[in-house]
């Protein structure tokens, strides 16, 4: 998801995909494959946040994975379509269209494009660990409120990240979940849940496992 996108080069399409003052989750990622986890995290940020919609922008390729196997984009596209049930979710091809890499590139872009949108960023806890690590991170938690929710094996790691211990003062309490759309950058909620054990990392290997059984 490239830290300065080509932001001039405007997707084509309908300039009222999102309106004023809609209230937008963006969750990115590979979805290499999109899973019932996905739809878990959408769910909860739909609820506990209080979101008209869901994006979920499928990224061309994340910079900082190894892939095993990256399936073929248009694939990955098609498969989270056919995952996500409700129109709440929306499935976002912007970053393979305008050409961007890095996720603070995919939030300026959304910024400029819709500038009266109340955009969150939702992410997994189990990203939460490398998130230091990711291009301008700092810039992008002053652009975008972030929302993290529980995945598993991930609760007790939050607190030790560089991101939570640094932006400790930011964090707003997730009974104040709601409010977030409406608070000043920098500002982050944890949001607890049901936690989901699927993962795609998972599910290739399962994939791989019922191929190789299969010859």
């Amino acid at each position: 998801m490239i830290s300065k996108p080509k932001i001039n080069r405007w997707i084509i399409g309908n300039t009222k995909f999102a309106s004023s003052n809609q209230r937008i989750g963006i969750l990115g990622g590979s979805f290499n494959p999109s899973h019932d986890g996905h739809i878990n995290i959408s769910e909860e940020a739909l609820k506990k946040l209080n979101l008209d919609f869901i994006w979920w922008v499928v990224s061309p390729r994340n910079p900082l994975k190894q892939y095993d196997v990256l399936f073929d984009f248009k694939k990955r596209t098609s498969s989270a379509k056919n995952q996500s049930k409700t129109k709440k979710i929306i499935i976002n091809d912007i970053e393979q269209r305008a050409g961007i890499v890095y996720t603070v590139g995919t939030v300026e872009y959304l910024r400029k494009r819709y500038p009266n949108t109340k955009f969150v960023w939702i992410m997994g806890a189990d990203n939460l660990r490398d998130f230091h690590l990711w291009m301008d991170w700092e810039k992008l938690i002053r652009e975008i409120p972030i929302a993290i929710i529980d995945r598993p094996r991930s609760s007790l790691d939050v607190s030790s990240t560089i991101f939570a211990n640094k932006y400790k003062k930011y964090r707003i309490d997730e009974n104040d979940a709601t409010s977030i759309t409406k608070s000043e950058t920098p500002c982050w909620v944890f949001i607890h849940n049901k936690r989901n054990f699927n993962s795609s990392t998972e599910i290739r290997k399962n994939l791989n496992i019922h191929i190789q059984n299969d010859r």
